[in-house]
């Protein structure tokens, strides 16, 4: 009876294959993530500057 139990218990357990797997695929889509919000933090500070410049120069 608490054989069964235990071995229900183990097959839902991961492998080091699985966590291995799972660390790359993490590794790779932060990765990713941080590109995506570095290229958005650039394009939306260089806006502002352009617009800033822009402003400056036509209404100052």
């Amino acid at each position: 009876m608490m054989t069964a139990k235990l071995e229900a218990l183990v097959e839902t357990l991961a492998t080091r294959d699985d966590v291995a797997r799972f660390e790359v695929t993490f590794r790779r889509e932060m990765s990713a993530q941080a590109w995506n919000v570095l290229t958005t933090l650039i394009v939306t500070l260089t806006s502002l500057v352009v617009v800033t410049y822009c402003l400056v120069k036509n209404v100052g």
